[in-house]
């Protein structure tokens, strides 16, 4: 997920590209990170997750090499497509493995869960930086294939064969009343994955600028402060409501994201570091707000489109924010999107309100 956006300039360079066609190629492999998730939630009721996320990691390890063999923007883009198809399996089979897992503490495992995430979201710009050094941006993603070829046997040892559940209908689905609140959980889900292209797309490019060649580690060093805005949120998450958490992460974000456009080095370091923290202390908070709001033979479907809308359809951001960069700049595109969080709230203060009362 951070292989492009930390070499974002660098492949602009490579393929003779402007920002805003790198980022129709990263939206378009966006939309396939979230667009396969949607299948794989249905076949979790089917297959079970080891036989799932072996072969996502398989296909990863196949696509992750092919990209890193492109030399030219076709085969990258069609071989981004296939490494965002494959990847996107991982996020509704695990989250649904989880909320199965942990009936008490889902927030504490959907922390767990996600500083892991975050570990792996701060390497994408250390393995790239390193690459960039050492060899090229096509070994950033070579590194990669091979560390998911690692995982495979792991994952066939120590992911649990789970019980299958009856597969979905079209009446699963007929519930006024949860469809009301899903139609809501939805649109919130759409603007915290269009802040969080935005955030991870861009945030290696602002640094590049400002600090050259040493941008990726320091990329690095912040997206893994996000970790500690995930425990944070984990402890909470299972002691106060969670939707009035999420409200209250929406305000903080607010002034942050404005005050990139206005900010020095020094200030930049800070409020990305805080920007980190807070933003991923979302994911176990909305992961968790799903068990709320679903029934077991829903819930893989749910995580399915909550990711499609958050890491599929969200990647139109990079896109857009790629336009705003060619004309403008790449700090002004934080204060432009930061209007999502005022229409977040009011969101989420409509689903607190639904739940209130059945319909």
């Amino acid at each position: 997920m951070m292989l492009i956006p930390s070499m974002y300039i660098h492949l602009i360079d490579f393929f003779s590209l402007n920002a805003s066609k790198v980022g129709l190629v990263f939206s378009v492999a966006s939309f396939c990170f979230g667009i396969g998730s949607l299948p794989m939630s249905f076949l979790y009721n089917r297959y079970g997750p080891k036989i799932l996320i072996a072969f996502s990691q398989i296909g990863i390890f196949i696509s992750a090499l092919l990209v890193g063999f492109s030399d030219n923007i076709i085969m990258f883009s069609i071989s981004n497509i296939f490494l965002g198809l494959f990847a996107s399996i991982h996020h509704p089979v695990s989250l649904t493995l989880i909320s199965e897992v942990f009936e008490k503490n889902i927030s504490k495992a959907n922390a767990f869960h996600g500083v892991f995430g975050s570990i792996g979201v701060s390497l994408g710009p250390l393995i790239s930086y390193y690459a960039l050094i050492h060899y090229s941006w096509n070994h950033a993603f070579i590194f990669t294939a091979f560390f998911n070829v690692l995982l495979i046997p792991l994952t066939l040892k120590v992911i649990p064969n789970t019980e299958k559940i009856d597969i979905l209908k079209l009446k699963d689905f007929k519930d006024g009343y949860q469809n009301s609140i899903l139609k809501i959980f939805f649109m919130i889900s759409f603007v915290v994955g269009l802040s969080f292209t935005i955030f991870n797309t861009f945030i290696p490019s602002v640094f590049s600028i400002d600090f050259g060649e040493n941008s990726n580690s320091i990329v690095s060093a912040i997206m893994l402060t996000g970790l500690f805005g995930q425990v944070l949120s984990g402890y909470l998450g299972d002691r106060f409501d969670r939707i009035k958490l999420l409200s209250f992460v929406f305000v903080l974000l607010l002034p942050l994201f404005i005050s990139i456009m206005f900010v020095g080095k020094n200030l930049l370091i800070i409020i990305s570091v805080l920007l980190a923290m807070i933003m991923y202390s979302i994911q176990p908070l909305i992961n968790s707000i799903i068990k709320d709001i679903t029934t077991v033979k829903i819930r893989s479907v749910v995580f399915g489109l909550n990711f499609f809308l958050m890491f599929g359809l969200s990647g139109l951001a990079a896109y857009l924010g790629g336009l705003i960069a060619d004309n403008y700049s790449f700090k002004l595109i934080f204060p432009i999107f930061a209007l999502l969080f005022p229409i977040g709230i009011l969101l989420l203060y409509f689903l607190n309100e639904k739940r209130k009362v059945r319909v």
